[in-house]
């Protein structure tokens, strides 16, 4: 097995499980948590699928414990709409990190941390301003909408490029010297 990815797998679901812990809003690791998995993951279904699934399960347990009293409904949440927007974000997250996956450190870390908080600020606000009645459904409640974004931005943004960091430097220094499988 690739050690990176294994590394790789390994920081994608403590990732999952920081969200559990209290933290201020969008100061997560859910972005790096998918790009990571689009720079190291070789398998494309596994690039996907462990930062995803991660996230799901988190999103399972919060959306059932800390944030039920943000549903309407009652009974088991294991969907809403608005999580569709955070998924397409972070699947296209995982994407980038496809895209980066042979730069440099420094482009693996400023450049996806930037365009990974950038591509959710955009998708998750288009979803909120689509999906909600608070705005207005013109350019101007758009606008509204991303402007109401902008104090969780900084945070997301924060965020990315802390836990990129910690991962990326993490699986690249721990593996510079070591061969990249080791035979069962």
């Amino acid at each position: 097995m690739n050690k990176r990815v294994a590394l790789a797998g390994i920081l994608i679901c403590l990732g999952a499980i920081f969200r559990l812990i209290p933290h201020p809003h969008n100061f997560t690791p859910i972005g790096a948590m998918a790009l990571v998995g689009g720079l190291y993951i070789g398998s494309k279904y596994l690039a996907f699928a462990i930062p995803l699934v991660s996230l799901f399960i988190s999103d399972l347990v919060l959306n059932n414990t800390i944030n039920k009293v943000f549903f309407d409904e009652t009974g088991f949440i294991v969907w809403a709409d608005f999580m569709t927007y955070t998924y397409l974000a972070m699947g296209l997250t995982v994407l980038l990190g496809f895209y980066l996956s042979k730069k440099s450190m420094t482009a693996k870390i400023i450049g996806g941390g930037l365009f990974a908080s950038v591509m959710f600020f955009l998708i998750t606000n288009f979803g909120a301003w689509l999906g909600s009645g608070l705005y207005p459904k013109n350019f101007g409640g758009l606008l509204t909408c991303l402007g109401a974004g902008v104090p969780f931005f900084s945070k997301t943004l924060l965020s990315n490029f802390l836990f990129t960091s910690i991962f990326v430097v993490s699986i690249e220094g721990v593996f510079r010297n070591v061969p990249e499988s080791v035979e069962a």
